[in-house]
């Protein structure tokens, strides 16, 4: 069967990772084109993949004429979060299927939007969110499923991160909220999109947030409650200003029949898993510390070729874009704000400039 062909736009720090990942596919997908607007950039990162690993791939200074090459089966955003709903629409309108770094978008008319588009064109579109395919993850979403934490009465992340000054002065979008570079956008929804996965649709968000210890011009630190319309309750906790270096990311759910409780780096450490009844849906999970790239582009191979919808399909995202668009409406208004999401505009977060 012929290799799945991609095209990676993007050669910042995100993108070693989706080349290291597709590394260990060498039977399923190959890295045929990188792009990236930076010519400096895009010929370092060559030489660095070039040689070890993908010797004839090309280069391309514009995602115009990388689109137009022969060769390309599926593209690989990696970008600015702000370039990504431009870019995936370009992919589409070019024929190619997509994986998109998240987030999706940064309104939920774009996200909306393009994901119609890729559902006219038949193609597949999906999101990185590859925490959802880590095994204890995957265990805890069929124990959901089947019912086994009884009442789920409340769930948890924990977000406690370290990033430097630095961090944001390598790329001036990760201080510009109108561009995704906050701390619930940029990294925190990952963990916002793995409670709503698990737990379920949100009715409604109350947060609070701010800038601490840091000349930066984004929330470092904040905390949000989830009101499912389940009736349960989520809580996230985040942060990017933990002294001296990261804590880890923990996540918590709990009903009265079933507890779970990980931590971690890499969400690998297993504190609590209890079941009041045993079956092959409560095994203790199989535990893995790589959150990577891996299982997702294996996912997508399989999806595009057969028809299937991926684990990580974009359609399945936008929720994590309208619960991280409602904590900052309501980081600016001090309100409780319910869902569906009315408009919201990220320049009404000046307000904490």
């Amino acid at each position: 069967m012929a290799l799945l062909r991609i095209g990676l736009v993007g050669c910042g720090r995100i993108a070693e990772k989706h080349v290291m990942a597709l590394t260990k596919l060498r039977e399923e997908a190959e890295l045929t084109a990188i792009c990236d607007i930076s010519a400096e950039r895009l010929e370092q990162f060559g030489r660095r993949i070039r040689h070890p690993h993908y010797p004839a791939v090309r280069q391309y200074s514009s995602v115009e004429e990388m689109l137009a090459s022969d060769g390309i089966d599926l593209v690989t955003i990696a970008t600015s979060s702000d370039s990504h709903a431009p870019l995936v629409r370009q992919a589409l309108r070019a024929g190619k299927h997509v994986l998109v770094e998240k987030p999706l978008a940064l309104t939920l008319d774009e996200a909306r939007e393009i994901v119609r588009e890729a559902e006219a064109r038949h193609l597949t579109l999906a999101v990185s969110f590859q925490a959802r395919y880590l095994p204890q993850i995957v265990a805890i979403k069929r124990a959901v499923t089947g019912n086994k934490f009884g009442t789920l009465a409340h769930g948890v992340v924990s977000m406690r991160w370290h990033r430097s000054e630095a961090y944001y002065a390598e790329a001036s979008w990760r201080e510009e909220w109108q561009r995704g570079g906050g701390l619930f956008m940029n990294q925190c929804i990952h963990y916002v999109d793995l409670l709503q996965w698990l737990m379920g649709p949100v009715a409604s968000v109350y947060a609070q947030g701010g800038v601490y210890g840091q000349d930066i011009a984004v929330e470092n630190m904040g905390a949000a409650v989830l009101r499912f319309h389940s009736g349960a309750v989520g809580i996230v906790e985040a942060s990017n200003g933990t002294y001296p270096h990261s804590l880890g990311t923990s996540i918590g759910l709990f009903g009265n029949k079933g507890a779970v409780l990980l931590e971690g780096d890499r969400l690998n450490e297993l504190k609590r898993w209890a079941f009041h009844e045993a079956c092959s849906d409560t095994a203790l999970p199989e535990l893995d510390d790589r959150i990577s790239h891996t299982p997702l582009y294996s996912d997508l191979v399989k999806a595009i070729r057969t028809g299937s919808h991926p684990l990580a399909a974009a359609d399945s995202s936008i929720a994590a874009v309208e619960i991280v668009l409602a904590i900052y409406q309501s980081m600016a208004t001090g309100k409780v704000i319910e869902l569906p999401l009315g408009n919201f505009n990220m320049s009404d977060m000046a307000w904490m400039e």
